[in-house]
């Protein structure tokens, strides 16, 4: 086991107080980006690196403010059928 709070540069994680906690793995290794995050979540729109991003709940992405209210809108009708 490594000293506490020593960080390990092989494996990409840091050791403190006996517990072993992993950070991102390092940089040759490629991360995919979430699904969610590459089209508008309402009108399909891809979404850009340079762009905002407007989030509602973590899991719906969106490309503008009218967007994310409108898909505000479709969630609250879902949860609350008249």
């Amino acid at each position: 086991m490594a000293e506490t709070g020593k960080r390990d540069e092989r494996h990409g994680s840091h050791t403190e107080t006996g517990i072993c906690v992993h950070s991102l793995p390092p940089g040759n290794m490629q991360m995919q980006p979430l699904r969610f995050l590459q089209h508008c979540g309402s009108c399909n729109r891809a979404l850009g690196h340079e762009a905002d991003i407007y989030i509602y709940k973590g899991e719906s992405a969106f490309c503008s403010t009218e967007c994310r209210e409108k898909g505000m809108m479709i969630d609250h009708a879902r949860r609350n059928p008249s």
